[in-house]
């Protein structure tokens, strides 16, 4: 970094649903002597913010160049909640690269990340400023889990993962989507097969993540390959819902096609629209307490693997546990924890401290699965 900075961390878009969970976090999460602001748009919520948390504030539309670049140029390490990226998210990232400041966020778009390393990646390499976009729950559970699975086999071999989740949605995610789905960038999302797994004695259905997480996961795979063969030729990662029988797996593949028709379609983007959470709506806190993602991944084939491994996650996935991972990213990069520079995934920047971070204030624990 090329300079002092005022703050250690800025946490961007924090008058949001999602931003004031952050700002919460960080409240109770922040490290003593850690300095650390909060940023957004509208001057006057996130003065009043501000105010309540007792912090410093800064004013920054993502949209406003000169703005964001103040912002970057201000910061260590800037953490964001303000979607859709797509259109929020560029210059921000733009002027971090270009003040090599360390950057996270809770993105899915992604047209947008794979934007991202293609146009930056080169220079944060050389200038070792990590930018590690999907650092919610998009995408850290399935990148953390598979890098600590593949940490203890001494083989390349596929994994694959299931998972089974409870929560909300909160008016930011969705309005996200339909956003994606405007700008057309929503890609093929026809759901895939649903089959038995045998291991399990379970049913897989298609699920919604899947396309982000298992890029993710593919992508740490091929940036460490070259320090560690367990990531070699063998390796892939592939992504399902867990569900109990074939019926309940043909019933979710039949939820997320209707989804993908009213995504696509302008009339179903005006009903999501309209009975849809709003920006800056989202669940109760108690729905958020009570929710959970459990992620079981399968080391080799589904009738005989090498090695099942089960993480329980505690807290709404769309709301607790992104803001956690999102938090303990950007608490990592102010501590120093950054392992390289580029556009990253979350664990080819951090290996194993994030996952490290997130079991020591209980986000996250280990299960033994019998048998196993």
């Amino acid at each position: 970094m090329l300079n002092r900075r005022n703050f250690d961390l800025v946490l961007q878009g924090a008058t949001g649903f999602t931003g004031r969970l952050a700002a919460k976090e960080l409240v109770e999460r922040a490290p003593e002597g850690l300095s650390w602001a909060i940023a957004g748009r509208s001057q006057q919520r996130v003065e009043e913010l501000a105010d309540h948390l007792h912090v410093p504030f800064l004013v920054a539309d993502g949209l406003d160049p000169i703005a964001v670049d103040k912002l970057a140029a201000q910061a260590r390490v800037v953490i964001s909640c303000a979607g859709p990226f797509t259109r929020y998210g560029t210059l921000l990232v733009d002027a971090c690269v270009r003040h090599q400041t360390h950057y996270a966020d809770l993105t899915g778009e992604l047209p947008w990340m794979q934007g991202l390393i293609a146009k930056h990646h080169s220079t944060c390499v050389n200038s070792e400023t990590a930018i590690i976009p999907a650092a919610g729950f998009d995408s850290v559970p399935a990148d953390t889990g598979v890098y600590a699975l593949i940490h203890e086999l001494e083989q390349s071999t596929p994994v694959w993962g299931f998972f089974t989740i409870k929560g909300g949605l909160n008016g930011g995610t969705l309005h996200s989507g339909l956003a994606l789905a405007e700008d057309g960038d929503l890609g093929n999302h026809s759901p895939g097969p649903c089959f038995p797994v045998p291991c399990l004695k379970r049913w897989a259905a298609p699920f919604l993540m899947a396309p982000v997480n298992q890029q993710v996961v593919r992508r740490s795979a091929a940036l460490l390959s070259a320090e560690d063969q367990r990531f070699g030729s063998k390796f892939y990662y592939q992504e399902h819902l867990l569900t109990a029988n074939r019926i309940r797996a043909q019933g979710m593949s039949a939820i997320l096609s209707l989804s993908g028709v009213l995504m696509s379609s302008s009339v179903g983007r005006k009903l999501l629209r309209w009975f849809g959470p709003k920006p800056g709506q989202g669940p109760s806190e108690r729905s958020i307490r009570n929710g959970f993602a459990r992620l079981i991944l399968v080391a080799g084939s589904l009738d005989q693997p090498i090695a099942m491994r089960r993480w329980d996650w505690n807290g709404d996935p769309s709301n607790l546990i992104t803001v956690r991972s999102l938090v303990q990213t950007g608490l990592a990069l102010a501590a120093g924890e950054s392992r390289r520079g580029g556009v990253l995934t979350p664990t080819s920047a951090l290996g194993a401290r994030l996952l490290e971070r997130l079991q020591a204030i209980d986000a996250v624990s280990s299960v033994p699965i019998p048998g196993n």
